[in-house]
């Protein structure tokens, strides 16, 4: 028996000690594979053995023999193809960094926080900032985990507040989230604000701007430690929060639990939440246009869109902005505060009789008009596009009343479509009045599907059926559906808010219905320097407001005996500050505080109390507007 063990060591041990062979060198290139690995002598096989394939003895000892050196032979393959089949991704990435890194050492720890390992494999390094961040992007993607207990489809602002709610009631969780973009998850209301005030040339670089209140921060919600690797994701102890960028979701079976992305990878899941946000929409007159007048206008929405404006408004001398609403108000002013500077010219055009016409009442919307002309912008109101062409290295926009205005790039802001791509595959049901995935008052389209931010039409007790396309939603319905995945069973109650910025001097912040095709009653009063964006975000110590009162709501208020009824105010009158009521069947729908801040829990308050008020003048001094 002794014999035979040694003689089964001796022709095993040389193919385990190559790294490679063939059938052909196996037999006849034994002895030189052998001196070349230096083995001793008294374990190479003899001439004997090599040709016949047998050991001394019988005929049994040559079955078990070959039976031994089989199973042997049929072990050490499958354990070199596992071993080679795990290394491939991390040689291939090792050698792809080793030729692409031409960077020096000490750029990579400007970011701040130190990075996981886990995260050298198969990530794009953002800019440096307390918020950039490492993403997962698919051109040195490792393969996307094959299963995710809870799967983010977008990510947006919903997505990444979801995140946090779920990492923050079940600390173990593992989380992924596919983004289209390939950036993480950002803020995406600097973008037609504080970002275009930079006084930094960098800042399409760093995307880092100063608030109104002069502190620093970036766009990004979270710096790069707070991510893992997705190939980390389901094996990191405590789990984390997973992006997965420039990937697409284009099918979903909600029977077998699966999502299918654009390059065929497929993702099993347990809970999923759909946050697809919303596209940029066009004009018909665009759409219909050439492909040169395509490629000159700018649908504006992510950062690449920041950056792609800001290079151009350097490089062109008219900029025209299609739209009269937030967005397109925003730019104009942000532009029209640049172009005195450098020489360019800036047009905004719109249907409405005035800026944010089917928001504000007529006559804060034309004051509004003159506010963004005195910014430097040339405002064309009640003007709509007919055509668009190209001619001479220029656009010809030609409006339905027969005026014609040349420019060189335009920025079409006329609202968005709620992403609702997956509804067919998915078979959930899209709202055919408001647009988005229908769902009920906990946000949920199936038992484990949440949908959130601006693609989910809810049921609002107070309003009714709506869909809200606005940050201060995306951050309480993102986090709302989060607790839902993990067990809370909430209904969605909130009254969510939105703002807007005519520069540092003039903003607002409004919440519920705000449609100016509704009465309206406004209260003002004289402003004071306290009553700006500026002071605003100085007191509450962030540049997105809603970040600092989201869900605060007053506990209770006594509203005073009516005393008189309130006027409107006339044309031309100085609307420093003040409060318009919008109202449907003598009750409170809508809410609009004019350069009133950090009184948003009042205007909440009334309107979930939803009840009549004989004098709103009177209503107006809970907000304080009088005081000095």
């Amino acid at each position: 028996m002794s014999q035979f063990r040694a003689s089964v060591f001796r022709v095993l041990l040389p193919p385990l000690l190559r790294p490679r062979f063939t059938v052909k060198q196996r037999g006849s290139n034994t002895g030189v594979l052998l001196q070349r690995w230096r083995v001793p002598l008294e374990s190479q096989m003899t001439r004997h053995m090599a040709s016949s394939g047998g050991v001394p003895g019988g005929k049994g000892d040559n079955t078990f023999f070959i039976l031994a050196v089989g199973l042997s032979s049929i072990g050490a393959g499958v354990y070199l193809l596992k071993t080679l089949k795990s290394d491939k991704d991390r040689i291939s990435h090792r050698l792809t960094s080793f030729s692409s890194d031409d960077e020096p050492k000490e750029k990579e720890t400007e970011i701040g926080e130190k990075e996981k390992p886990s995260q050298e494999a198969g990530k794009k390094e953002l800019p440096a900032g307390d918020g950039g961040a490492l993403v997962e992007d698919s051109r040195t993607l490792p393969p996307a985990p094959s299963h995710a207990p809870y799967l983010l489809i977008g990510g947006g602002t919903a997505a990444f507040a979801a995140a946090r709610s779920i990492r923050a009631r079940d600390p173990g969780a593992r989380v992924l989230i596919i983004s289209e973009e390939p950036d993480p998850p950002y803020m995406r209301p600097p973008l037609s604000k504080e970002l275009w005030f930079s006084e930094d040339p960098d800042v399409t670089k760093t995307l880092r701007f100063k608030q109104w209140n002069g502190k620093e921060r970036s766009i990004f919600f979270q710096p790069p430690s707070f991510y893992v690797s997705t190939s980390d994701l389901l094996h990191i102890e405590n789990g984390g929060v997973a992006v997965l960028g420039g990937r697409k979701v284009i099918y979903m079976d909600v029977r077998e639990n699966k999502v299918r992305l654009d390059d065929d990878t497929q993702i099993s899941y347990e809970k999923c939440l759909i946050a697809t946000g919303g596209t940029p929409r066009n004009l018909p007159a665009i759409e219909r246009a050439g492909e040169e007048v395509k490629q000159r206008t700018t649908l504006f929405r992510r950062i690449e869109d920041f950056k792609s404006l800001d290079r151009i408004s350097k490089e062109v001398k008219t900029i025209t902005i299609i739209g009269g609403g937030f967005l397109g108000s925003e730019l104009a002013c942000a532009l029209g505060r640049r172009a005195q500077g450098v020489g360019l010219e800036v047009i905004q055009m719109f249907p409405e009789s005035g800026n944010m016409g089917k928001v504000l009442p007529e006559y804060l919307s034309n004051w509004t008009t003159e506010k963004v002309r005195r910014e430097g912008v040339n405002v064309m109101p009640e003007a709509v596009v007919k055509s668009v062409t190209c001619q001479d290295k220029k656009l010809i926009i030609k409006l339905k009343d027969g005026r014609k205005v040349e420019t060189d790039h335009i920025v079409a802001a006329v609202g968005l479509e709620p992403s609702v791509e997956l509804a067919k595959s998915a078979g959930l049901e899209v709202d055919s009045d408001f647009g988005g995935f229908r769902v009920n008052a906990e946000l949920q389209a199936r038992s484990n599907i949440w949908v959130a931010g601006d693609a989910a039409c809810f049921y609002d007790i107070k309003l009714g059926r709506r869909r809200v396309e606005h940050h201060d939603h995306a951050v309480v319905s993102g986090r709302l559906a989060g607790e839902n995945m993990t067990g809370a069973a909430k209904p969605y109650w909130h009254q969510s808010m939105f703002w807007s910025d005519l520069g540092p001097d003039v903003g607002y912040e409004a919440i519920g219905l705000v449609d100016s095709s509704l009465p309206t009653v406004g209260v003002f009063a004289k402003a004071t320097e306290r009553d700006t964006p500026k002071s605003a975000t100085e007191e509450s110590g962030t540049g997105i407001r809603s970040e600092s009162e989201t869900e605060a709501e007053a506990k209770a208020l006594s509203i005073p005996v009516p005393v008189a009824a309130a006027q409107a105010p006339q044309q031309g009158e100085d609307y420093g500050k003040g409060v318009i009521f919008y109202v449907r069947d003598s009750v409170v729908v809508g809410i609009v505080l004019w350069n009133v801040f950090n009184r948003m829990p009042i205007a909440r308050k009334i309107i979930k109390d939803g009840e009549a008020h004989a004098d709103l003048n009177e209503v107006a001094k809970l907000f304080n507007i009088h005081e000095e």
